[in-house]
Formats: C-alpha cells, structure tokens, sequence
C-alpha cells in the first residue's frame, strides 16, 4: 500500500511506485459517504495522472469539511511538495485533524513525522503513542508491520517510566469526531 510513508520522501525514480501506491490505499479504504468517496477517488484519479494541482482541488474541501482520508491525503501532498509547497508543518496539520479522527494511516504517518522531528520537535512519546494507535488500528498488512516495527524502534528510546505514561495515555484515548475547519 502507502510503504514509502515510512520511508520519507520519495526518491526520484520512485514516483511512479508512490503514485500507484497511493492510489491503492485510496482506493481500498474510500468506504465514506458515496458522494465524498467519488471525489476522494477523483483526487486520486488525477493524483495518479500526475495533475497533482487538481487532486489538492478535490481533496481541500473535503479536507476542510473534516473528511479524514481527504486529509491524509492533503498531508501527503504537503509531504511531498506535489501540487503544493513541500510544507512538513502543513502536513502535520492534516495528519492530526485525521489522526485525532481515529484515521489509523494519518496516525502512522503523523508517529512517522514525529520519530523524524519534521514539521514538529522530535519526540518519542508522541511517536509511539501515535505508532501505537496506528498498529491497533491498521489492518493486517504491511502498513501495520512497519508501524509495529517503527514502535518497537521507539519504545527503545523511551525509559520505563515514559513507556508507561504514554501507553497509559493511548489506552485512554478515543476519536474526535470531525470538525468542519470553518467551525473551528
């Protein structure tokens, strides 16, 4: 599916996997309301011919109306500079709103940029907590085997006193539900 989303960012060459890759995750998990999945898949639809400006134009509506796979995919597009400014900050931004959802991909890329320190200050405890979510949340597949892995690597750098705090904070989360970014 999105492998490279453990992987930053993708190396020239690469592009051609990242798009089919992401076109993939797109398609397999657009299970929204019909009409919102349709332009969910028709920003990945020109996400995939490479009119990354025209996928950002699908997608930001939804993003902003609180859609949480049109804010994963917002968050990629930041990532990666295609269609808009690379802005890792900006991909935290929608990472977080989908995260915060209980969107178990954005979880996993949002532990990513944290484990890293891009877009935000490293930081383990909310890498883990955010890796952590996302591996109970990922189906079974590649995308949970990296973020259990990733997790793993993690929990190394944290002492016991921080893998109890964050592990009691991740036990004791739950979802928001969305807010359209007009209301917030």
């Amino acid at each position: 599916m999105i492998g490279h989303w453990f992987h930053g960012t993708a190396k020239r060459g690469a592009d051609r996997g990242l798009r089919k890759a992401f076109l993939a995750v797109f398609c397999l998990l657009a299970v929204s309301v019909p009409a919102v999945a349709t332009s969910v898949e028709s920003g990945v639809a020109a996400y995939e011919r490479g009119d990354y400006f025209r996928a950002v134009q699908q997608w930001r509506p939804l993003a902003e109306r609180g859609d949480p796979k049109a804010q994963t995919a917002l968050g990629l597009a930041y990532y990666h500079g295609q269609g808009v400014p690379q802005d890792y900050g900006e991909a935290v931004v929608w990472y977080r709103r989908a995260a915060e959802q209980g969107y178990a991909y954005a979880q996993g890329l949002l532990g990513y940029l944290y484990f890293q320190g891009q877009g935000v200050h490293q930081d383990y405890m909310d890498a883990y907590f955010w890796l952590n979510l996302a591996a109970a949340g990922l189906p079974p597949g590649r995308e949970r085997e990296l973020a259990i892995t990733r997790r793993g690597y993690v929990q190394t750098q944290l002492s016991p006193n921080e893998l109890h705090t964050v592990q009691e904070r991740a036990a004791e989360w739950r979802p928001a539900p969305a807010v359209p970014e007009d209301v917030q």
